[in-house]
């Protein structure tokens, strides 16, 4: 197959979604958030020079099972059809202060991402736009929370170096960062 033939076909292969969240991190896929209002209050560290940002990115070989709970993968290279899950521990993000039904207080976490998949050359593939990670509800600011993020390869990606760009937004402040990884399929 030419090169042509294979991004082409490469295109279409992109037809995976990025699966996050996960129990133990609370989030409640579904769960909205209308009766919440915007506060100020965040998780980043006072003396850090940006706002919002990844703590920890990693790639790992399994689904993490909680924070700071994940395999590290000790390679960037992956088998044509083999899962690629991103670890990261976002800092920085505001909550959303909502009630529960009897009025009681409740802290709201939102996240959001996208992702775009390159050739080695940097020219875009593909990817998604506003993924939807999920919501976490709970009675505390949870400050340790960790998204794991997992590009499924629905058909497998032809043999190559490629990148991945992920954006990650706050959607409480709308604040967002990149985290680029590089990859090779073999």
């Amino acid at each position: 197959m030419n090169d042509k033939s294979s991004k082409f076909v490469f295109l279409f292969a992109l037809l995976f979604f990025a699966v996050m969240g996960s129990p133990v991190t609370g989030f409640n896929y579904g769960q909205a958030n209308a009766q919440g209002m915007s506060v100020s209050n965040s998780t980043s560290d006072s003396n850090s020079t940006s706002d919002f940002y990844s703590n920890k990115d990693l790639f790992v070989t399994t689904e993490p099972n909680g924070f700071g709970i994940y395999e590290e993968k000790n390679s960037t290279s992956y088998s044509p059809g083999e899962s690629i899950i991103l670890y990261i521990e976002p800092v920085g993000f505001e909550y959303n202060n909502i009630t529960d039904e009897n009025g009681a207080p409740l802290f709201s976490i939102d996240f959001g991402a996208s992702f775009l998949i390159t050739s080695s050359n940097g020219t875009i593939l593909g990817g998604q736009e506003n993924v939807p990670i999920g919501n976490i509800i709970s009675h505390n600011q949870n400050k340790e929370v960790f998204i794991p993020f997992t590009v499924t390869q629905s058909v497998p990606f032809p043999t190559g170096d490629y990148g991945i760009i992920y954006e990650i937004t706050d959607e409480n402040s709308g604040k967002s960062f990149e985290i680029t990884k590089n990859i090779t399929i073999s």
